[in-house]
């Protein structure tokens, strides 16, 4: 889920579904270097570091040319304590990924006992798909007064419910959540 370190990446880099990086390529996007030096700030103070080098490349070697380093990618989450005090990180890309959805949320009712999930592709084949869920309950506790509740009503309840959701998709959405991945070395 979102950490204090992603909102602070997001709020900086954006929340576009990019790669940000420290040099120019035709799929990673440059940082500005106020961009960059808030980059470092956020990435020292929460990770650790004693200082940041940005690679060009996903392997390489140390500043000194000492050791071989290759980035790994890691999913930024928070931690109570640094893990990476007083090493140097050798920083290749941060990555910010798509709106993303806890899986066992997707599906919940977001409003009015329904949700509009959003897309999702079948692992066989790829294809998307789209649902809409309506939940309510058939046996609804009905007044003693009131005429008793036929077939028909329960279709027009069903329709009407349909129909809000239609009216206002963004309403019944669920909400996801926007990641931040690093690429990294700690040396």
């Amino acid at each position: 889920m979102k950490s204090n370190l992603t909102e602070k990446l997001l709020s900086i880099c954006g929340s576009e579904n990019k790669t940000y990086g420290c040099f120019d390529s035709t799929v990673i996007i440059k940082l500005t270097e106020e961009q960059r030096i808030r980059v470092e700030a956020e990435l020292i103070e929460h990770l650790g570091f004693d200082r940041i080098v940005w690679m060009d490349l996903p392997a390489g070697l140390t500043e000194d040319g000492a050791k071989a380093i290759a980035v790994k990618t890691t999913k930024i989450l928070d931690q109570e304590t640094p893990p990476h005090k007083g090493q140097v990180g050798y920083v290749h890309t941060i990555i910010v990924t798509p709106k993303m959805y806890d899986p066992m949320e997707m599906y919940q009712p977001v409003k009015d006992g329904c949700v509009f999930a959003p897309i999702s592709y079948s692992t066989e084949t790829f294809e998307p798909k789209q649902s809409i869920t309506l939940t309510w309950s058939p046996d609804l506790p009905q007044d003693l007064n009131s005429p008793a509740r036929t077939y028909e009503d329960d279709k027009q309840m069903i329709r009407d419910m349909l129909e809000k959701v239609l009216d206002n998709p963004e309403e019944y959405k669920p909400k996801g959540y926007i990641g931040c991945l690093i690429r990294y070395a700690a040396v």
